[in-house]
Formats: structure tokens, sequence, C-alpha cells
């Protein structure tokens, strides 16, 4: 594939198929009732509700590639991370294409060995899932802007143990991936709400999602605030050469973080945090459900086969239920995140590590869990750099240049619109959060030359075009 078609391919606005109906709720409860049988966790998954999503979701390879990028800022520390954070869109820039109007695989995405194929799953599943699940929110709660933040994350803060590297601490395959972080402004008034998010990603075949959404419905409901379940989405894509489809469930629940005036927030979000030093615990035994384990269950057999690493553990699921009279707290955490995340996808690990409590920058190392925020990097003097725009507008980032067998080089650039930048390196979170649905429009349709722009709504900038050689 030359470069140029790559670009062009990256930037052409598709549909994403999108499905939530009464028969996927029948099914995916069908399945979890069949498990049951066996394993006791699939009794205490969230009820799942069908959605009307409304009119076709429509995106881009890049913009999938963009919410991946973001999402998975958070890498283990290591001397390589800056060139690792750029790896989403690397390795995963020509497996996205579009087909007769729709996203769907590219002939190259098939050609990888079965367990490369999970990884590739996994990955596209979460950019797939925060692309769908933004674009249901936004529908669902108008003039509301949702920035995705790690669950691990904001647990870490508060939980002292049940929070850690998901493959080596099983118990923690029964918690959620994401925290969608919304804020909304209405006159000189804020407000914060929280949705818990699941992603899935199959090769396999739409049966196979019915399983992944009915260990999601269990994992989505291990956070609550003052032992309340909170809002969740669950998102299952279906990846194949003809199109992607995700199969969405809306879990119940609805209520805000936190709300009050612009000194209110801003003095709020003014704080540091601290770490909690509470753990998580057990669901009560009165919450699993007491339904009648079918006798003969019809599931697909492809629905059935799942690896142990991807099953549920047996036994009641942990529960991380943040204290009613915490919930500035919690606001607090999660803000900072969403700061933190978008300058990490800018490149500024030192800026970001200020925005982290003692035990997310492991300075607890007595406690065994794992470290999201390396050493300062020399950022500013290495590998800063600003993306200027014809229009004049500039992004604040990092730049990496990967070479191509036919001596052509692709160039991504990864960045926070530089006002937006500017605020985050300064603490001005208030502002931060109420100038980024701004910036976001006034952005919105700013050409790139020789390559495709994407911007988040959050002011993260991705880039990718044709280097010039030197």
């Amino acid at each position: 594939m030359k470069i140029e078609s790559l670009v062009r391919s990256l930037g052409t606005e598709s549909t994403l198929a999108a499905e939530s109906s009464e028969q996927l709720v029948s099914d995916v409860l069908a399945y979890a009732k069949e498990r049951a049988r066996d394993n006791d966790a699939y009794r205490y998954g969230k009820p799942p509700t069908w959605i009307r999503i409304g009119a076709a979701i429509r995106t881009s390879p890049a913009q999938v590639l963009h919410e991946l990028g973001v999402a998975t800022t958070f890498l283990t520390a290591s001397p390589l991370a800056q060139v690792a954070r750029h790896w989403a869109h690397v390795r995963y820039c020509a497996t996205l294409d579009v087909r007769e109007g729709h996203l769907a695989l590219s002939r190259h995405a098939g050609n990888v060995v079965y367990h490369h194929k999970v990884a590739q799953s996994e990955q596209l599943g979460i950019g797939l899932a925060l692309v769908v699940a933004k674009e249901v929110l936004r529908r669902q709660h108008p003039h509301w802007d949702f920035h995705a933040v790690d669950a691990e994350v904001a647990l870490k803060a508060g939980f002292l143990d049940g929070v850690g590297e998901v493959a080596t601490m099983p118990r923690t395959t029964k918690r959620p991936d994401y925290i969608l972080l919304g804020h909304h402004r209405s006159g000189r008034r804020n407000g914060m709400k929280i949705v818990v998010l699941e992603c899935k990603g199959t090769h396999q075949s739409p049966g196979f999602a019915h399983g992944q959404l009915a260990r999601a419905a269990v994992q989505v409901d291990a956070l609550r605030v003052g032992g309340r379940s909170q809002p969740s989405l669950m998102v299952a894509s279906y990846l194949s050469r003809t199109r992607i489809t995700s199969y969405v469930l809306d879990p119940p629940g609805d209520e805000e973080l936190w709300s009050g005036a612009d000194d209110e927030l801003d003095e709020l979000l003014g704080g540091a945090p601290g770490d909690q030093n509470w753990r998580p615990q057990p669901a009560p035994p009165d919450e699993a459900r007491t339904w009648e384990v079918p006798v003969d269950a019809d599931l697909p057999a492809e629905a059935s086969d799942v690896s142990p690493a991807e099953d549920l553990p047996p036994g009641r699921p942990d529960v991380f239920d943040i204290p009613a009279e915490r919930r500035g707290w919690f606001t607090q955490i999660l803000t900072r995140a969403a700061a933190a995340t978008a300058l990490l996808f800018a490149g500024d690990n030192g800026t970001a590590r200020a925005y982290a409590t003692p035990r997310q920058r492991d300075e607890q190392p007595d406690l065994g869990q794992q470290t999201l925020f390396e050493i300062d990097l020399p950022w500013a003097s290495s590998t800063a750099r600003t993306l200027r725009l014809p229009n004049g507008r500039r992004a604040e980032g990092t730049r990496y240049r990967a070479p191509l067998p036919d001596g052509e080089i692709l160039e991504v650039f990864r960045g926070v619109e530089s006002s937006l930048y500017r605020q985050l390196a300064d603490g001005q979170l208030g502002a931060y959060f109420r100038a980024a649905p701004k910036t976001f429009r006034q952005w919105a349709r700013t050409p790139l030359n020789g390559g495709v722009l994407s911007v988040g709504r959050d002011g993260t900038v991705l880039a990718v075009r044709r280097a010039e050689r030197h």
C-alpha cells in the first residue's frame, strides 16, 4: 500500500454499524444463565437493556486510532515509552478500511496468526467502543462532553489492593476498562457525571460477542459510588472485512457525580486529592441473580468457546465502592487523570506526573502495584514538537517517524491544541474542561496538507502524513 493511499483511507468518513435490540439482550442473558451452571460469577452481572441508537454513527479509521491512542497512554514505565505510545497508530494504521461506505477490516488486518488477532481485536475493540460510546452518550446527553479515563488509574488512587496488572491478577478481570467522565456547562454552572465502559472485540463471530457482553455486565458493576451502581455502557465489536458491527447494551443508572458554579469547580480542581486507603469488598451474596439455569441452552458453539484467561474467575466479584461523601475527591481524581491522559498523549510525562497521586506515581513501592508514571524525561528539550497549520492554529506534542520499505516515511504527530496545553501545564483544569468543547468546534474541519488530522473533544490532536526525506 502506497503511503498516499494509506493516508487517504485513514481520513475517509464511513458508517460504523451499531446494533442494540431485545434479541441481543435475550442472547446475552441466555449465555449468562448457561455459564452460571458452572461459574456463579455470571450471576452478579447488571441487567442489560437495549437502546435506540438512532442515526448511523459516522467516523473514520483515523478517529478510531485516535481514541485508541488516547485511551492507552498509561503504559508501564520504560525508556522506550515515548515510542511505544505511537505503536497503536503505526501498528494498526493499515488495519481499517472503508468498504461500500462502511468501516471494515482491511486485507492487511487478516494476514496475522491467531494470537496476534486476539491482540488486534482487543486493541481495535477499545477504539471502536470509545467512538460508539461517546456518540451514544452525546445523543443521550446533548451538550455533555466525555473524556476517557483508565479505570485502573482512578481506582489505584483509592484502593490498596485489587488493582494492578491484569495479566497477573485474575481478580481484576472482573472490573471495567474505562470510566467516561462527562462535563457540562450551562451558564456558569458545571456538572460532572461518569459512565462506566467495558470494551470488547472479536474476529470469531457475532455470537461470540454475546459471551463478551455477559462478562461485561459483571465488570461494569464493579465500580460504585455510595453503594449505588453507576451508569454504564458495554460495547462488543465484531471485526470483519465486510463491515465492522458494534453491539451495544446500556445497563440502567443515571446520576451526576458533582455539580457547582465555575468558581466552585476551580476551587475543587485546584486542590490535590491524595490517596485513600480503601479495600474492595466482595459483592453481597444477596445480589446474585436467582434465575433458573436452563436445561437445554441453545447457544452457538463458538459463543461458549472461551479461553480460561478470558473467562470470569468463579466467585463473587470485588466491588470498588467510593463513599458518597467522597464524590468531590473522586471528581478530583478523574479530572486530574483526564488531564494527565491528554498530556501523556502529547508526550509530556513530567507535567502529567504532577497530576498523579503518590500511589499512582509509585512512590509507595512496598504496596507492589503497577507503575503508571515513569521518571520525568526531558520532554521539552528532546521530543517536544509544534504542529503548525496553514490557518495559524498550533498544537504542542511529540512526533514519530516510521521508515517504510519503499523509502517513504510515515509521520505520526500526537499532541494537544496549544492554548489547552498551556492551561493543563498551568494547572487550570476548570478552564481546560470549559474551553475544550469550543476548541473542538473550531478545529473540527481543519485541513492538513498531505495528511489527515483528527481532533478530539478533549483537545487532543492526531496527525498522520507522508514526511519529507532529509
